[in-house]
């Protein structure tokens, strides 16, 4: 509840780092590669609104045309 993070799984054969890759190359977003907290996070990245509302909104519009 209330929690900043949200995990999203990788698309089918693609590790964490190299979703990572992706959305930093694609969308000049960084997101957390899962294999980062250990074998069960393998397969999702971990995306974080930490940031302004604003910020974060352009963030998943880019994520979205991805």
């Amino acid at each position: 509840k209330n929690a900043p993070y949200v995990w999203v799984k990788t698309p089918q054969g693609v590790s964490s780092w190299g979703f990572f890759d992706t959305v930093l190359a694609e969308c000049n977003i960084v997101v957390t590669p899962g294999i980062g907290f250990g074998p069960g996070g393998e397969g999702y990245v971990r995306l974080s609104s930490l940031g302004s509302r604003e910020d974060t909104e352009e963030a998943m519009e880019r994520f979205k045309k991805m």
